[in-house]
């Protein structure tokens, strides 16, 4: 029987994926695992070809004459891959993939959850900067970034699942309508909606003798009588929001492919082929869309612009509420927003989490000292097509009360630097400096280096050397020719859940570096900063980084 198969090379497990695909335990597909996929019972073995993401993977020696084998290896990749098999005299078999994120990472929902809060936050801080364009209304020449349309096509899933249990059980409305029916169609009609009839409508004499009507009616009749008839619609206001928005979103990936494939006569080799496969995604996902918008509550529902409105029915109806997150999910996926994070695939987890950690803190910065103190100048660039970019490199932010939030700020040798600041071994770039305006001016090197890792477990004991760098290697000469550290604190930033004791000595690493007695102590370890949090308690993080790098508050 023909049929395509992959296996673990480590566990040595074996699901098939096509015909008919086995179901994947969550987490069996990882990144940085790597698996075999197996074709057996086709006489066009040797001359199959198998694609992820339109690329074709390495072919091996396979055992026998009617079977191939191909060796796969996620890299750093979470999310849905699409997979086509290739083979001789017969059509491509298409089929998807889930890859989920290492063990020693989050899960899907909190990757989706820290892509989410980064546009939540770009718009937020946007919307309190000097700007005034509406970047959310998604119209730019610029092609989407790959970010943008990986974090959307995550979307549709869920979405498709939810248009489902609505068609299921969907909202109606009881309604009552008047109808004017002839005399012999109205054989229903009570006598009260009889009487009402010769008030709107011309009577007729009755010929028969004896009469059939009743006696009250003195052997006349309206010749038209007006019935109430109740109506069971789907014809809601919110069918038709939804409506006009599913069909907005399949236009916008539709023009988004137009817009992919007009770029295709310039760049690498690489950048074109990547925009041929994402052309092509946008118009599969467009027509799933447009599938679901053909759903009965959407076309029998009338138009109505693509918005939706928080009505009773989307806060108390469950399936309603999931589509009305859905909705600003997909808002933040189509608006202009443009930047160097977005032009990497999401995932790339550990990229992502670097400037979700710092967007949050600016954020929070915000929230401790309201949204006056705040400047951003330096964050946002928007351009006269309506396109908003988010400068990620090198950025600083004041935050307000002297203190400012550094992004990728680079220390080369400090003996290159006009301030005397920097490196004594080689150029270095924490992920998030926090640095206090009034202390940088007098020199005296009070400075909280924050380095971002997307690990948790073991994983968080390998990242330790980095922060012990940054404390013993960035220095600042004083005119005395005297050498001297200027960190005052150096913490990471990761999504791990530690377990603490009460002393800081009997608790394991690397809980360890989390105890709060281990940090103020030695000005040293760790903080959790998991997606999904709030702002309230991202502040609340950042004043405990401060008061204990510091011995004062923020």
């Amino acid at each position: 029987m023909l049929a395509l198969h992959i296996a673990d090379e480590t566990t040595r497990s074996r699901w098939r994926v096509w015909p008919d695909p086995d179901s994947i335990p969550p987490g069996a597909i990882h990144e940085k695992g790597s698996y075999h996929f197996e074709l057996s019972g086709s006489p066009e073995a040797v001359n199959t070809d198998l694609l992820i993401d339109d690329l074709a993977i390495e072919a091996l020696r396979a055992p026998g004459p009617d079977m191939a084998l191909w060796r796969w290896s996620p890299g750093f990749h979470a999310g849905v891959v699409d997979a086509e098999l290739r083979i001789p005299g017969s059509s491509p078999r298409r089929f998807e993939i889930i890859t989920d994120p290492d063990r020693r990472k989050l899960t899907r929902d909190d990757f989706d959850s820290m892509v989410r809060e980064i546009l939540d936050d770009t718009f937020a801080l946007f919307s309190l900067s000097s700007f005034r364009t509406a970047v959310a209304r998604g119209a730019s020449a610029k092609p989407p970034a790959i970010a943008r349309l990986e974090f959307l096509r995550s979307r549709i899933e869920e979405l498709e699942e939810i248009v489902t249990a609505i068609v299921r059980n969907p909202r109606r409305r009881l309604s009552a309508e008047e109808v004017a029916l002839p005399y012999h169609r109205a054989q229903r009609a009570t006598g009260l909606e009889v009487l009402r009839s010769f008030r709107s409508g011309r009577p007729l004499a009755e010929s028969a003798k004896p009469s059939r009507l009743p006696a009250a009616l003195r052997g006349f009749l309206p010749a038209q009588i007006r019935i109430r008839q109740r109506l069971n619609s789907l014809d809601l206001a919110e069918h038709r929001q939804m409506g006009a928005c599913l069909r907005y979103w399949a236009s916008w990936l539709n023009a988004a492919a137009d817009t992919l494939e007009r770029e295709l006569t310039g760049g690498e080799v690489d950048q074109r082929q990547i925009a041929v496969a994402w052309a092509a995604r946008c118009r599969r996902l467009a027509r799933r869309i447009s599938r679901i918008a053909t759903a009965a509550p959407f076309a029998e529902a009338g138009d109505a612009p693509a918005h939706l409105m928080l009505s009773a029915v989307f806060r108390h109806d469950p399936n309603y509420r999931r589509f009305y997150r859905v909705w600003q999910d997909m808002n933040l996926g189509i608006a202009a927003v443009f930047g160097d994070f977005l032009r990497v695939p999401l995932a790339r987890t550990y990229e992502l989490y670097e400037l979700w950690c710092f967007l949050r803190l600016v954020r929070a910065g915000t929230h401790e000292f309201g949204p006056s103190s705040l400047e951003t100048s330096n964050l946002f660039i928007a351009d006269a097509a309506g396109g908003l970019t988010l400068a990620t490199g090198a950025v600083t932010v004041s935050i307000g009360r002297g203190w400012k939030l550094c992004f990728q700020k680079q220390y080369r040798e400090f003996w290159k630097e006009p301030d005397a600041q920097g490196s004594f071994s080689r150029s270095m770039t924490p992920d998030v400096v926090v640095i206090s305006e009034s202390t940088a001016a007098e020199h005296t090197g009070q400075l909280i280096v924050l380095d971002a890792k997307y690990r948790i477990d073991e994983g968080l004991n390998d990242a330790l050397s980095s922060i012990h760098t940054y404390r013993d290697a960035l220095v600042q000469e004083a005119a005395t020719g005297d050498v001297k550290g200027i960190v005052t604190a150096a913490y990471l930033l990761a999504p791990y859940l530690p377990v603490l004791g009460s002393d800081y000595r009997r608790t394991q690493m690397p809980s360890r570096l989390f105890h709060p007695e281990y940090r103020k102590g030695f000005r040293f370890g760790a903080v959790t900063l998991r997606p999904g949090a709030s702002i309230i308690e991202i502040a609340a993080a950042l004043r405990r980084v401060v008061d204990d790098a510091t011995a004062g508050p923020i």
